[in-house]
């Protein structure tokens, strides 16, 4: 579990530098509110995507997911994952949902309630470091909580 943990930190760290030095810092969408597009929106709407390409790995945007069973899963593969028994059937459908918030977050044209690096709506905490932290749990039960809880918010009512 710790060196999960190291690799993680060395990842996370790694892709940062990779998307400071060769892309120029995310833009943050600022809309926040009660609105979230489901997976099924963003897997059917590429073109809508904004500061996220369906090519990109999971991993890119979660370092957590490197030491999990959808580690070489992209963006787009995530979107159509579907659950399963263990803990990697937990991985893939908090895969799914994360992939789902991280668009909604990223997308100036949707008021989702969870900011992706930053505290949300309500109290929210922030997405990105939550979705790794459940991923770092190596349980379950805590993948499938926050799953559930973005799930819901995936479903607020996609304004696009």
């Amino acid at each position: 579990m710790q060196l999960r943990k190291v690799l993680g930190t060395i990842l996370a760290v790694a892709a940062v530098a990779v998307t400071l030095v060769g892309f120029g810092a995310p833009a943050q969408a600022s809309n926040i509110g009660n609105e979230g597009c489901t997976p099924g929106y963003w897997k059917n709407h590429t073109d809508n995507w904004e500061e996220a390409q369906p090519t990109d790995l999971l991993a890119t945007k979660y370092s957590a997911v490197l030491m999990s069973s959808v580690a070489g899963v992209t963006m787009l593969e995530a979107l159509g994952l579907r659950g399963g028994p263990g803990v990697s059937g937990a991985e893939r459908i908090l895969a799914r949902a994360a992939t789902a918030a991280y668009l909604n977050a990223a997308h100036e044209g949707v008021g989702y309630p969870w900011r992706r690096n930053r505290p949300g709506l309500d109290g929210r905490p922030a997405l990105v470091p939550t979705v790794n932290a459940a991923y770092d749990s190596d349980d379950r039960a805590t993948m499938l909580d926050l799953a559930t809880r973005l799930d819901n918010d995936n479903n607020l009512g996609c304004p696009l």
